[in-house]
């Protein structure tokens, strides 16, 4: 979905990621996305069931330490 705040416009992206697929299948689908984005904006809402003390959860699991290390590899800079 694009949509417009002022001037600027954005992406906005939902996803589910099923605890049943792996993490890295559904990242490789953001990584699809993110081009689409070009010079826009663009958010994600994801429900990704990935645990991690990054975002404040009491733990840390494997599909969380997937997701960090996703997020600060800087794919998505």
């Amino acid at each position: 979905m694009e949509s417009r705040a002022g001037n600027a416009t954005f992406v906005i992206v939902s996803m589910y990621f099923d605890i049943e697929r792996s993490t890295e299948v559904e990242l490789h689908k953001m990584q699809a996305i993110i081009p689409y984005a070009n010079e826009m904006g663009i958010i994600f809402a994801i429900y990704s069931n990935a645990r991690s003390t990054t975002w404040h959860d009491i733990l840390t699991n494997k599909r969380g330490k997937i997701m960090e290390e996703f997020l600060i590899s800087g794919i998505c800079t």
